[in-house]
């Protein structure tokens, strides 16, 4: 199920966008950045790593959208409350969470965020 996680200011989003495009799998960061046909809508996948494994071995964790209803719309892909979701798939969604948090918080041209310390992230 779709859900609108938060509205930030478009700069913001903007910002997220330079900031995962910087940071993406190519250049050692977690992200790969797929914008949509029309240039608006972007979709952000957040991958994890093993702590002790090879950076090449990283796996989609989860998802996030932006501007996918809306200027400044962040949402993301959520467990259906009707649906028993396995209690990793609500740890992913919590995680994808946290990286949207820190990326709004900290994810500025310049700054180093080291997702890592999720325990989703490190999978």
């Amino acid at each position: 199920m779709h859900v609108i996680y938060k509205t930030v200011a478009p700069g913001d989003v903007d910002r997220i966008i330079a900031y995962c495009s910087h940071h993406n799998v190519k250049n050692g960061g977690l992200f790969e950045v797929y914008p949509g046909p029309e240039g608006g809508l972007v979709m952000v996948i957040v991958n994890s790593c093993s702590e002790s494994g090879p950076r090449d071995k990283m796996r989609p964790l989860g998802a996030f959208y932006l501007n996918y209803s809306g200027p400044g719309v962040i949402s993301i892909e959520e467990e259906d409350p009707h649906h028993e979701g396995a209690s990793s798939r609500r740890r992913h969604v919590t995680a994808i969470k946290q990286v949207i948090d820190l990326l709004l918080q900290a994810g500025f041209p310049g700054n180093t965020i080291a997702f890592q310390d999720l325990p989703a992230v490190r999978g």
